[in-house]
């Protein structure tokens, strides 16, 4: 995927709905707080590896949403699910260079680079959480190639009584 300078790429607007025809196959999910089962396996996998790609590229994201239980293979805080169609991902391209999404994968693992010029670089330079549950919030700091930096914020809301895992 190319994502073209002030363009913005959608995750589901890129895959659609995952379904069986499209190759996906039923795995858990968290609706609407419970556990449950959909077609999709390893999108939130796939979703949270992008989304960190995206997030120490220093690229806009304007659109995420993190579990909302704690999944203890994901950074606590820095993760991204997708449900289709309202839940997203969406990494807006914020620099004057072409960026590409080159992901990989084996059957244990998945890669996701961003190929482009270097334009900025992201960094988490703070996480105020409260324990394994509640409110989270990630800073990035990102330093730009021209010597400015900023900072923003992604949030997190963790159920602090998730149900039981079937």
């Amino acid at each position: 995927i190319i994502i073209a300078p002030g363009e913005t790429f959608s995750a589901n607007g890129f895959v659609g709905k995952r379904t069986k025809e499209k190759g996906f196959f039923s795995a858990p999910v968290i609706e609407e707080g419970k556990f449950s089962e959909d077609f999709g396996g390893g999108v939130s996998q796939w979703a949270t590896t992008t989304f960190n790609a995206a997030f120490f590229a220093g690229l806009d994201i304007p659109e995420h949403k993190a579990h909302s239980i704690y999944i203890s293979r994901y950074p606590f805080g820095r993760e991204a699910t997708l449900a289709f169609p309202s839940v997203d991902l969406k990494i807006h391209n914020n620099t004057p260079y072409g960026v590409v999404i080159y992901p990989t994968y084996t059957d244990t693992s998945i890669t996701v680079q961003l190929w482009s010029t270097r334009f900025a670089v992201g960094q988490q330079t703070a996480i105020n959480k409260s324990g394994g549950c509640g409110d989270v919030t990630v800073t990035r700091t990102r330093l730009f190639v021209d010597g400015h930096s900023d900072e923003d914020k992604f949030t997190a809301n963790y159920n602090c009584h998730p149900p039981p895992h079937p």
